[in-house]
């Protein structure tokens, strides 16, 4: 089912105009300081680019994230133009000041909800081999993590993603399933605690 997925892939982003850069590494670099597995941009209304490393040990799980992003971009989702709003958090992370910088980091938080909603989606639609209760635990490890963000004003260095495989103890701690929004306001305690004792 992978290969038939990728296939998919290949041709959905033919179909919407979206440059393919699938790479052999096992991280890609999205800004000077940000490096991670995997990324979609929306360039214009009408072309995007969609980057994945196929040496990351997650490859699957990423690419099936970034592929729904890529829908939420063609389908012109709220969540993602709401995020055309949130474009200076990486200067804010660089160390810029920014304005109302929780709002902004609450609607990439959303946004990442809503993808990871049909990201799990997808997995069941392609029939792909994530356990999707594994998937959403860490997936609700990622969102958690955009509170923990405002405090640091960091993003977790590469390999320690709250979601790495090495990370069990974090985000094995989180929900099976999506929860209602208020959840996701603050991040509970004992996950707290490992996000700190982790170093995200």
């Amino acid at each position: 089912m992978e290969k038939e997925f990728i296939k998919i892939v290949k041709a959905k982003c033919k179909e919407f105009n979206v440059e393919l850069v699938l790479k052999n590494a096992k991280k890609v670099k999205i800004s000077e300081d940000i490096f991670c597995g995997g990324y979609f941009e929306g360039i214009s209304k009408t072309e995007g680019k969609l980057v994945c490393a196929t040496k990351s040990p997650l490859y699957l799980n990423l690419l099936v994230h970034e592929f729904s992003h890529m829908e939420q971009w063609y389908e012109g989702a709220e969540v993602w133009k709401n995020v055309s709003t949130a474009g200076d958090v990486d200067e804010w992370l660089g160390g810029k000041n920014v304005r109302n910088i929780n709002r902004k980091i609450d609607l990439l938080k959303m946004l990442e909800l809503d993808c990871e909603k049909r990201a799990v989606k997808n997995i069941k639609k392609y029939n792909l081999p994530i356990d999707i209760a594994k998937y959403t635990k860490s997936a609700n490890s990622y969102i958690l993590f955009y509170n923990y963000l405002k405090e640091t004003r960091k993003w977790s260095k590469p390999g320690n993603a709250p979601y790495s495989a090495k990370n069990i103890d974090l985000w094995g701690m989180c929900p099976e399933k999506f929860m209602p929004l208020s959840y996701y306001n603050s991040i509970p305690k004992k996950i707290y605690q490992k996000f700190k004792e982790f170093e995200i």
